[in-house]
């Protein structure tokens, strides 16, 4: 997929200021940038389609949740934002959103009736559905990386939470 094909950085950056907040210096911003670059190498940030375009900007969301539990397990700081603030900033096409929600969990949302909780519970099915691919991205790297440096991450008491939370896909 050619570079005008994905969305890029500086398209989510404004929105992504938003959601990637929880320290005051501002270091984790750097962080969803470099996560975004290693996204869209592995090909899931496009934005031929519509649905493609819609996916693309919850993987921001997804970062930033995933983001946030990280720091509530390693660090006790958890900000719990709600997913349609993260969302908001973001070109979120409904259609396409319920089309991605549908296929992650159709039986999610039968007992929904108000349009407020069906779009939260639409967001948060299809960022859920999206953390194994960015599991599977990120570890397949980071064992690469590991093994070529002979680097070990080292388990303590303060962060086994933390690492348990990433073995498990980014779910706890």
């Amino acid at each position: 997929m050619s570079d005008t094909e994905n969305i890029k950085w500086e398209d989510v950056e404004s929105g992504a200021t938003k959601m990637f907040n929880v320290w005051v210096d501002g270091t984790e911003l750097e962080w969803a940038k470099e996560a975004w670059s290693h996204l869209t190498a592995a090909g899931l940030v496009g934005a031929r389609t519509t649905l493609d375009m819609t996916a693309a900007n919850l993987r921001v969301v997804t970062l930033a949740l995933i983001y946030q539990e990280f720091c509530g397990f390693a660090w006790d700081e958890r900000p719990e934002t709600p997913v349609h603030y993260l969302a908001e900033d973001l070109e979120i096409d409904p259609v396409a959103l319920g089309i991605l929600a549908a296929k992650a969990d159709r039986d999610e949302f039968e007992e929904f009736t108000d349009d407020y909780r069906l779009r939260e519970a639409a967001l948060l099915a299809v960022t859920n559905s999206q953390r194994q691919e960015i599991f599977l991205w990120h570890t397949r790297s980071l064992v690469a990386e590991e093994n070529a440096e002979g680097n070990e991450f080292e388990v303590t008491g303060a962060n086994s939470y933390a690492l348990e939370y990433v073995r498990n896909g980014f779910r706890y």
